[in-house]
């Protein structure tokens, strides 16, 4: 089974600029725990979480922060045919929620979450015969 048979194409993301409060409203509207951070271009420059915004807004009240000022900037990222196994590795590894899955270009062209390993896993347990 390969990533971009379970990652979600087209995922919601964001700019560097952007303010932390719209993203963390993006993220509780979208009911996203994690948000790439795409350039102009479309490649990946960052990735941050809810628990980041969580954190620098309750830290920041009255200051206005810009998501490139809380994102991890060191994204380690996926291709469409990495294999799901590989995937799950890498992610339990690093503790990663989410990985950003992009193209020989460094495109983003989807986002791969623990939720898409979890449902891969019991699908795989649901066809066994036990």
């Amino acid at each position: 089974m390969l990533v971009h048979e379970r990652m979600s194409s087209y995922p919601v993301t964001i700019d560097p600029e952007t303010s932390t409060l719209v993203a963390l409203n993006m993220m509780q509207y979208h009911r996203l725990r994690h948000l790439p951070v795409v350039n102009a271009d479309g490649h990946v420059v960052g990735i941050v979480a809810e628990r980041d915004l969580l954190l620098s807004t309750s830290r920041h009240l009255h200051t206005h922060l810009e998501v490139a000022e809380v994102m991890a900037h060191d994204v380690v990222t996926v291709e469409p045919q990495t294999s799901m196994g590989d995937a799950a590795m890498l992610m339990a590894r690093h503790h990663f929620g989410s990985l950003p899955v992009v193209n020989e270009e460094g495109k983003l062209v989807g986002i791969l979450t623990e939720s898409d390993i979890f449902r891969a896993f019991a699908d795989l347990l649901s066809e066994q015969k036990f």
